[in-house]
Parts: structure tokens; sequence; C-alpha cells
């Protein structure tokens, strides 16, 4: 009969190892089903963490073929269930001591234990070696579909087990009776005597009569770890995610080594591990039990989760909005055994938010490796700024938090340069919330002198030599052929399956003894070596044939695995850009080719940080992965839209390479100045007239509070002060009142008007501005009496003000008179 409710084992404290087992429903686990960030379904044991299904299969021979000598009993069979609940639970035990936020349970199947499954077959009577016979009978007898491959059905076994259970990892343990058996082991001749195991989730077949202790080594077995004992594992192999050499094996060459108690070595060393729940540091490594910084949390699980997106303070309906992604990220997988691929059980369990610094809060809970977020958050009164993070508490793992403030718009920021533009809509200079900028702004990368930068090298086969590439002739960079079957030769050559032009990277095969523009998961790769480390790689990736996988890797100097991307199954021709960007400045090399067995094309090798980019739909920009040094950042307007903060629109930034810089901002004033005057520039006080008043208007206000930014001022308008409309008061605004003076003398009347007599010639009548009045003097002494709100300005304090006789006779074509009075034009 199927149980419907399988045993569940938890991790849990050493105080409660002798717990009664208990039964627990599946419904709530099976909504959760699926696959570890980055498994496929035949990743089913890369690592020992997280949940795991445990099928045990007990075989029941049937006597048509070997003579039936064991039968089973109902308490044989509850004593073959306990010792596979404790020997899975040695695992949930040892890790308790090691991490308090390391996840770890089993959940065990008793359907094919409770009722044994028949087969022809005696199993203890036949040598080791004939276990394909029971375990295919097994698949047969309930009826699960074949393709030939042991293992391959195995694993797909252990996947429907998975989804079945709701699990991250499966495994099948075949127990054979033996309790009538005189030495409970297999006939000889085989590979082994007693207990085996096929590693990576898929099996092991376990005597009936064997004791607890057997099913947790085997199980180690599953996950990866080697064997330690004397003809077993050898110090020299290397297995599990982190490539993990096996150093506590009984051969171990050092002089004075010790071999230390291990689940994974034999007789009292084993016996002595089962007994305290320990073992060598190497052989939790395997099984992927590694925490190299010393926080709690297992390297394999140890990275950061990612998270982007954009947000702002939403006046109209009061709330914070943010729109963005979380995702999980997983280490490369170094494994020399398996399929390779690089997995994670981390999950976005928890978005969350905190205000000011405040208390962390759950504000969503989506329990995905990818969540889709779109956030309206009410904020409390008075709140500065807001913060948000995901998080996986099962884990303990989070993202890099996103900041964000009420009066601007902010994207999640990477290491480097980040920043927005915004606009000052209601003219205050200053940047209040819903003042925003807009997508498509240029930011640059400058030298002081306002140069742009080059800082990404572009190695694009199209623009070098034709021909096999010689050493040497790009001091940035050297490019290799690496594996059995390459020479370390490169050419550019023509060839079919380019991203563009017509060349792509060929490779020379001793095999082939040519070259060829295919490059394989292993005996042929391309390998870049660049000079000076850099943050970001990208390379094209090009199908030759259907469902061709392109891989690429990033190293530090000391040749440690950074990360490995990997292009989804692709179409013949089709193309895919593969891209790391990393948190700081560290990839020394890459190593491009295919995967999977099999093999793909490579074209434009790109590496190094962009020095432009174009800002987002509300006015955000970054600059990831910049190397150490000093940058100008400038902004260029996408409108008519004027400098405001700062006014050059350049600033100086210095940068560490890993160093996230944020609120680099650029604000710009509107495209038009509410102190110039749309109709007429020239008519200060828009009254119809260009006169001399126009002119004294604005050096009057210069005179009283100086040249400076208009834009964030209480002043009022009219007079139309900012002639030139760029936001700020300066000399060239009265210069041009000055030169359309000087262009019009023969009236001080909009064209067509009637001349006026008394303002010609305007340079004939020597007067200063505290003359006494007449004629021409009298319209300029009077004019600052006549300011709309403000106070006639003190004799004294006009003593600086040149004569305007001497002013208008300079101002033709002498800018360094112009300068002596009102400073730079």
């Amino acid at each position: 009969m199927v149980n419907a409710n399988p045993i569940r084992r938890h991790k849990r404290g050493k105080d409660s190892r002798n717990r009664r087992l208990v039964l627990e429903t599946l419904e709530a686990r099976r909504l959760l089903a699926g696959l570890p960030f980055g498994a496929t379904p035949a990743d089913t044991g890369e690592f020992m963490l997280g949940s795991v299904a445990v099928t045990p299969v007990l075989l029941e021979s049937t006597g048509q073929i070997d003579s039936s000598t064991e039968n089973w009993t109902s308490q044989h069979i509850q004593e073959v269930l306990a010792n596979v609940g404790e020997g899975v639970d040695w695992w949930v035990d040892l890790l308790e001591t090691k991490s308090p936020l390391a996840p770890l349970s089993f959940t065990i199947d008793t359907t094919y234990a409770q009722t044994p499954v028949h087969t022809p077959y005696e199993p203890i009577s036949r040598r080791s070696n004939d276990y394909y016979l029971w375990t295919s009978e097994f698949l047969n007898t309930i009826g699960f579909e074949r393709t030939g491959s042991l293992e391959t059905d195995m694993r797909a076994f252990n996947h429907a087990q998975r989804v079945k259970l709701g699990t991250d990892w499966a495994m099948t343990i075949f127990v054979v009776p033996s309790l009538n058996d005189s030495d409970g082991q297999f006939m000889a001749g085989g590979s082994f005597n007693r207990a085996f195991s096929f590693a990576g989730g898929l099996f092991m077949v376990v005597p009936s009569t064997r004791p607890a202790s057997t099913y947790a080594h085997e199980t180690g077995h599953l996950f990866w770890a080697r064997d330690e004992y004397a003809g077993g594992g050898s110090f020299y192999d290397q297995r599990g995610y982190y490539n993990t050499q096996n150093v506590n094996a009984a051969n171990n060459p050092a002089a004075g080594f010790e071999q230390q108690p291990s689940i994974m070595a034999a007789g009292g060393l084993l016996d002595a591990a089962y007994s305290t729940h320990t073992s060598p540091p190497s052989t939790l490594a395997m099984v992927g039990w590694q925490d190299r910084d010393g926080n709690g949390i297992f390297d394999v699980l140890d990275v950061p989760h990612q998270l982007t997106g954009t947000g702002y303070w939403d006046s109209v309906s009061g709330t914070y909005k943010f729109t963005g992604q979380a995702s999980v990220r997983s280490l490369p997988n170094q494994n020399p055994s398996g399929l390779g691929n690089s997995i994670t059980i981390n999950r976005i369990r928890e978005v969350e938010v905190r205000f000011d610094s405040g208390p962390w809060q759950t504000i969503t809970a989506p329990n995905a490796s990818q969540a889709e977020l779109d956030l309206s958050i009410p904020l409390p009164s008075h709140v500065q700024q807001i913060e948000i993070r995901a998080r996986d508490s099962q884990t303990g793992v989070v993202s890099n938090v996103f900041i964000g403030r009420m009066n601007r718009a902010a994207a999640a920021a990477a290491a480097g340069i980040n920043g927005s533009v915004w606009i000052d809509t209601n003219l205050n200079g200053a940047p209040d919330p819903g003042e925003f900028g807009q997508a498509g702004w240029r930011i640059e990368l400058t030298d002081a002198q306002g140069n742009p930068l080059q800082l990404r090298t572009v190695v694009e086969p199209d623009n070098l030599t034709t021909g096999v590439l010689p050493p040497g002739f790009d001091p940035r960079y050297t490019l290799n052929s690496v594996g059995t079957d390459g020479d370390g030769r490169i050419a550019a050559l023509t060839g079919t399956g380019t991203s563009t032009g017509t060349r792509n990277f060929h490779g020379y095969s001793k095999s082939l003894q040519a070259f060829t523009s295919l490059w394989t998961s292993n005996s042929r790769r391309l390998q870049a070596n660049f000079s000076t480390p850099t943050g970001i790689v990208q390379i094209d990736v090009v199908a030759p044939v259907e469902q061709a996988v392109g891989q690429l890797e990033a190293y530090n100097a000391a040749g440690e695995l950074l990360e490995r991307v990997t292009t989804p199954a692709l179409a013949t021709g089709q193309v895919a850009t593969l891209t790391i960007t990393r948190p700081t400045v560290d990839i020394a090399y890459i190593i491009a080719g295919g995967r999977r067995n099999t093999n793909v094309k490579l074209d434009n090798l790109q590496f190094g940080p962009q020095a432009s980019t174009t800002t987002a739909a509300l006015g955000t920009y970054g600059f990831p992965a910049l190397p150490s040094g000093t940058y100008w950042v400038q902004a260029s307007s996408l409108a008519s839209n004027q400098p405001l903060l700062p006014h050059s629109a350049r600033q100086m930034v210095a940068v560490t390479a890993g160093q996230v810089i944020d609120e680099v901002d650029f604000g710009f004033g509107p495209s038009a100045s509410q102190w110039h005057n749309p109709s007429n520039p020239v008519d200060v006080n828009n009254d119809g007239l260009i006169t001399p008043i126009d002119a004294l208007l604005i050096i009057n206000e210069i005179n009283l509070r100086g040249a400076r930014s208009l834009v964030g001022t209480d002043l009022t308008f009219p007079p139309f002060i900012d002639t030139n409309g760029d936001g700020m008061l300066t000399a060239n605004d009265v210069l041009q009142v000055i030169n359309y003076l000087n262009s019009h003398t023969s009236s001080g009347r909009e064209p067509g008007g009637e001349a006026e007599s008394e303002f010609a010639p305007l340079r004939s009548q020597p007067t200063t501005l505290h003359s006494q009045p007449t004629g021409l003097d009298s319209q300029l002494t009077g004019l600052h009496s006549q300011s709309s709100d403000e106070p006639r300005q003190p004799e004294a304090e006009l003593a600086g003000v040149p004569p305007i006789d001497r002013l208008l006779a300079h101002m033709d074509d002498d800018e360094e008179a112009w300068e002596l009075w009102f400073g730079p034009v």
C-alpha cells in the first residue's frame, strides 16, 4: 500500500536524538515542490544541505530464477527502517554541532518498504555486480518508464520522488534481505562484499543486517564523500562541490600523518566517528559543509542574493514605490564528477523593509528563487530613508540593500558610481519628491580635461590581423587555446557562426591538425588573460548546432574560480552574450567554450567597464565594476535644461574598487527660466520698449545681491533679468541688452516704432549714475527709485557703479573693460 504520510526527519538538537518517529502530511510540501535553483532533473544529490527524499526499497525473492532463501518479517522491516532513520539522522545531529543556520532534513517514503517489492532473484546469493538485475526489475515492477540506461532511469525515479515529496534532493536505498545468510555478504567475485553506493544522489545497496552506521557511511557517498580506509579512496582523489582533496585517506603520504576518526573510514575509526558525531573538515567539505569565512553559513550557500530595481516616493498615493527583482545566486560548482551545474537551495523567502535604520519588517514572502517585485509601501510620518532587502531566513543569506530617500529616485546600487538626474520643476534649488529625471540622458566618465575615458577593450576578430595572432600583439591581454586538443595558438579567421562581421576566434586542434572555430567543453577552450584585473567580461556565443550550450568562467590571480555563467540550450545559429560582472575588480583571466559536451563558436570578446551610459526611466544611472581611480562624471541634458547642481554638470569622484558610491546626482533647471521673457528676451521690464532702463534693472540687481544662480531664490518676476535664459544672473544678461541697444541706435522702440530723439546719439552725454538727473541721466538715475519691490539704495552703496557713458563706450568690442566692472563675461 502507498504510505501517504512518509516519515520526515528534521535537523534537531542532541537532546532529542532518541525521539519517536512522527508522520507528517505531504499536502503543504507538495505546494513547494521544485528543483533547486540551477539544478536539472538529473541533479539529485549535489551537496548535503536542504531536504532529501529517501526511498528504501526492500527486495523479496519470488524463487522464480534463484532459490528463495530470505523472507521479510514485519519485525525485520521495522528494524531496517529504524537503522535507515538513525543512519541519516546521524548527519542531522552532526550538522547541529557545525552550524545553527544550515538546514538539513530527510523525508522517508516507506511505500516500497512496508510492502517489499518482488524480484525473481535472491540478491544476497549473487555477486554484488548483479545489482543491475534487481534494480532494473524494481523499475519494471512499479511500471516506471525505461530508457535503456539504468543510471538515467534511476535518476528519473529519484527526481519523481523529489517532486512527490517536495524536497531538494532524492536518493534510493535498495535493501537486500540477509538475515539467513551465513556472513551477510554477497557472493565472492564481485566488486563489493557488503554495502556499496553510486554517488551523486543515485542509490545505495545494503544487506539488511548492516547497522545504522552503514547507512550513514553510504549516505556520505551519495553526496560525493570518498572512502578513506586502506584500499578504498586515495589521498589524491578530489571530489565534491568544492573539488575537495581526500586528505584524510589512509594513504596520505605526509610525514607523521595520523588518520582522524571519520564516518568515511572503516573499523574503529568509523565506529569512533559514529559514536562521537565527528568527521574531519575534508570529509565534511566533500558533502558541502565548508565555512571558510566562519560566518556560520556554508560556502555553497554563502552567496548574497541580488536585488535590482528602482524606487521613489509617490506623493499622489502617499506610498514608496519600488519595482525590481530579487534573485538567488549560486557558487560555481567545481565538482570534477557529476554534471557540474552551479546550484543553490537558497530562496527569496522574505523581502524586508526598514525605515530610518529601524527594525527590519517583512513586507512580502515570495518563497521563490526569483521574485518580481512591484511594491507600494506605506511610510510612517517623517521618514527620511527607506531600505529594502531580500532574505532567506532559513539559511541567513541576504541581498544587497536598496537605499531610498524621499526627495530622489534611486536604483539598487552596485559597486562603482551610482546616481540620478533630477529636474527642479518648482525652481526652489533643491530636489523635492516627484522631481525626477528622464530616460536617455547621457552620463560620461571623463578625465580632468573633459576628454572621454576609454575603459573598455573590445577584442573583435574582424578588427584583428587576419591569421594566427602573434605572441604579445596587444599588451592589454593575451589569448590562448587550452585543453588536451589545443596547442595555445589562436587565429582570427573568416567562418560561419559569427555575431558581428565575418570573422571569429579559431583555435588550433591537434587532432584535426588544423584551425577550427569549434570550442569544446573540455579539450579545447579559449582563455584570455588580462594584464590588469578587470571586473566585467563578456563574449558572444554562437550555436553551430541545435541544443548547443556555451559557458564562461572567470578566475582570479590565484587561479580560483570566481563565477561561471552558461547559456540556455541554443538553436542553430542563435547568438547569446555571456557576461560576468564582479562586485570588485578581481578577474585575472577567463575561459570560454562549450558546456555539457557541446561545441560552440566564439566572437567579440570585451572586458572592462563602459565609460558612458544613459539614464533609466526615472533618471537613475550606474557605472559598475570600476577600477580604483579618480573619475570626472559628466551629465548632458536630454533637452534644453540648464545645469543647476553643480552648474558645471561635472563632478569629481574618487573610487576604490569594490566600493559602492551612491548619490552622485545632477540637478537641472527647467528648459525655460521664469526670469526670461519668452516674448522678447531683452525687454526686461516687459513694457514693449528696449531702453537703457532694461539694462539698468539688471545692473541694479547685480549690485544689490551680486551675480548668482536665480534658481532657488524668491526673486519675483518681472523684471525678466535672465535675458539669456540660463537660470543665472551674470554680466552676460546686461550685455544682451547693451548689444541690442548698440545695434538699434536709431530707435529705442521695437523695430517699426517711432524714434525718440533724446536717445540719439546714446554716447554723446558723459554722465554718471549719481549725476544730477538731466535728459538721459534723469531716466537712468530715476530708475533705481522706480525698482518694483526694492528699497532705494543709499548713495554710498552705489560708489562702485561705473559711469554709464564709460560703460557704453567700451561695450562694442572691449570685453576687458566689461570684466573690470562686472567680472568675467
